[in-house]
């Protein structure tokens, strides 16, 4: 058995739609650790900063600086999620849509297709038992 050139990724949105959502969900989640932690800070800064003879100015600056500096963050943070979103997905959704193929083409009676993914990619060992499964069916049913 030869051995097999490695799978080269061709696109990174394969199933658009869940990926798409699966990133959302992530932006979402983000939005919300923002909002509670600029909650948190205004809370914490307005108790420790209380003092009547202390300037309303130097507050305002404050709670100035905290709210830039969690825009910066979240800034920062969108498209760091977006990579990582798309990229974690794609090792999901990459190897499924392959899946679904080899299968489709099985059950259309073809048994020498097999599938192959990249290392480190979600569901090798599914992949495995699948293609090992191929190996009996074209053993058992030649053609």
């Amino acid at each position: 058995m030869s051995p097999e050139a490695p799978y080269k990724r061709k696109q990174y949105l394969v199933d658009r739609p869940y990926q798409l959502r699966f990133v959302t969900r992530m932006f979402m989640a983000v939005l919300v650790v923002a909002a509670v932690s600029s909650m948190i800070a205004t809370a914490l800064l307005s108790a420790s900063m209380y003092q009547p003879d202390l300037p309303q100015q130097t507050v305002v600056y404050c709670f100035i600086a905290i709210a830039l500096t969690l825009l910066v963050e979240l800034l920062i943070s969108i498209p760091v999620i977006w990579v990582l979103g798309i990229r974690q997905s794609h090792r999901v959704v990459g190897p499924v849509a392959r899946m679904k193929k080899m299968l489709e083409a099985i059950g259309n009676g073809d048994f020498s297709q097999r599938i192959t993914l990249r290392e480190g990619d979600a569901l090798e060992d599914l992949a495995k038992s699948v293609n090992a499964m191929a190996d009996t069916l074209q053993k058992r049913y030649p053609r």
